[in-house]
């Protein structure tokens, strides 16, 4: 940029002054000779002063668009949430290193607070923010995100590109994707896990699928029955608070031979308590009361203690997001990406669930295994 001024500078007292122009095309000694003798009526050096000008304004401003294209990342969660967040954020980092851009993050904290005023002024925040940011490109992750601000600020004839990530929901409930939205699909490992489950477990053939109440999980539950499952589901269930949950593994726990999970970061205390009940001591709570194996649909099931899982990679959702955010910084367009999920799978083991249930994992499944709990 310094050594574009410097030229541009000297052009413009060649023309004022009728000095020689810089030498960086090295022209012929002819050549130098007769620009040094050039001297033009002031009349002319006017026009073309402010000729250069107009050429010199809008290279500068060129120069600057393309050294401030911004990204804006907006979470559904708050900063500091392993299971999806810092993971997203890790992948979208990765992608994007290198890229001439800016990142910037906004949190809508929408897990820790559930109330529907909540959300809509966290999504009017991130209006507020976009608006000043003025992004060249929106990541948004998980469903809140596109809920509550990115289906309808993506309809402003003005505004960015869109990329959406950690969608369970069909997209099409967002209006997407379109002209100025592509993106990514979670879409959880049920099959998969429960396939994995039958391995360790083959006798299994009735489940029980719980899960908290949320923008994420009810699609989840929806996807779930349209699959051929090889086990028979005899409840979905997604109990609001955990006396609700202890109440539903009372009623199915002598019809079911396991017990499968998705997120339960919502289940409020009680009625009349809002705390949220760590998702870990849910977990311990069927493991110790119930001792039937458990498989999870999500991303940090072994660490809660379930016995076996295989989950879709935040890490790798968030990366997905970042290529398809590079890509549009780098002139491509919205339509030049199909929409689909991502397609890696972690195997998770947690061996001392194993132990504790008298439940042998065979070694070739643990040297698979993505993430093992010793």
């Amino acid at each position: 940029m310094k050594k574009l001024d410097k030229t541009l500078a000297a052009t413009y007292d060649s023309i004022l002054y009728g000095t020689s122009l810089p030498d960086t095309s090295r022209p012929s000694r002819r050549s130098c000779m007769r620009a040094q003798s050039v001297h033009l009526p002031w009349r002319c050096r006017r026009l073309l002063v402010a000729l250069f000008l107009l050429v010199w304004t809008a290279t500068l401003s060129a120069s600057l668009a393309a050294a401030a294209q911004r990204v804006l990342v907006v979470h559904s969660y708050h900063e500091d949430q392993q299971e999806h967040v810092v993971e997203m954020t890790r992948g979208i980092e990765e992608a994007l290193a290198g890229a001439d851009c800016q990142l910037r993050y906004f949190h809508m904290d929408t897990k820790r607070q559930t109330s529907e005023a909540w959300k809509r002024t966290a999504g009017a925040k991130a209006r507020q923010l976009a608006d000043a940011y003025r992004p060249q490109v929106i990541i948004t992750m998980n469903d809140n995100a596109q809920a509550y601000f990115a289906k309808d600020y993506a309809k402003a004839p003005a505004s960015p590109y869109f990329v959406f990530s950690g969608v369970n929901a069909d997209p099409r409930l967002y209006g997407f994707p379109n002209d100025k939205v592509t993106g990514v699909l979670e879409r959880p490992n049920v099959i998969e896990s429960i396939e994995l489950l039958l391995k360790i477990k083959p006798a299994i053939k009735n489940l029980l699928i719980l899960a908290d109440k949320s923008e994420s999980t009810d699609p989840f539950v929806a996807y779930c029955k349209t699959l051929k499952l090889p086990v028979t589901v005899q409840a979905y269930e997604q109990p609001l608070t955990f006396d609700a949950l202890q109440g539903v593994l009372a009623q199915y726990h002598d019809q079911v031979d396991a017990i499968g999970l998705y997120t339960l970061r919502t289940i409020a205390r009680s009625a009349a308590d809002p705390t949220k009940v760590p998702e870990r001591e849910i977990v311990r709570y069927i493991n110790e009361q119930y001792k039937l194996p458990t498989v999870g649909f999500f991303d940090t099931a072994a660490e809660a203690g379930v016995l076996c899982g295989v989950s879709v990679s935040m890490r790798e959702q968030g990366f997905a997001a970042g290529v398809i955010a590079r890509g549009l910084l780098e002139g491509k367009k919205p339509i030049d990406f199909v929409v689909k999920p991502t397609d890696k799978g972690r195997i998770q083991l947690n061996l001392r669930t194993a132990e504790r249930l008298g439940i042998q994992v065979p070694y070739t499944m643990i040297q698979r295994a993505d993430v093992v709990i010793r």
